[in-house]
């Protein structure tokens, strides 16, 4: 099963990460950065849950596995914040 992270931030250090399955809302987190909303969100205890898409705003990562975001959080929010600030819409 792959569910879809979107992460909004309002403000620096205030960040929210809604959990969706298709259209239907599973859940929200509050985090003060990305790297804690992907591990948030990582540490479902689903057995059947492969990955998320993992979104940040306007900008999608792609479908990332469970397993990589526990690992590489750091390198998974980098990679968004680079994406988003190149097609950053104003």
């Amino acid at each position: 099963m792959l569910l879809t992270l979107h992460i909004l931030k309002f403000q620096p250090g205030e960040y929210r990460a809604h959990v969706m399955e298709g259209q239907n809302h599973l859940g929200d987190y509050d985090s003060d950065n990305i790297v804690e909303a992907i591990h948030l969100a990582a540490e479902n205890p689903l057995p059947e849950l492969a990955g998320f898409h993992v979104w940040y705003e306007n900008i999608c990562a792609g479908s990332v596995s469970v397993e990589e975001m526990r690992k590489d959080a750091d390198v998974l929010a980098s990679r968004l914040v680079e994406l988003h600030a190149k097609f950053k819409i104003e």
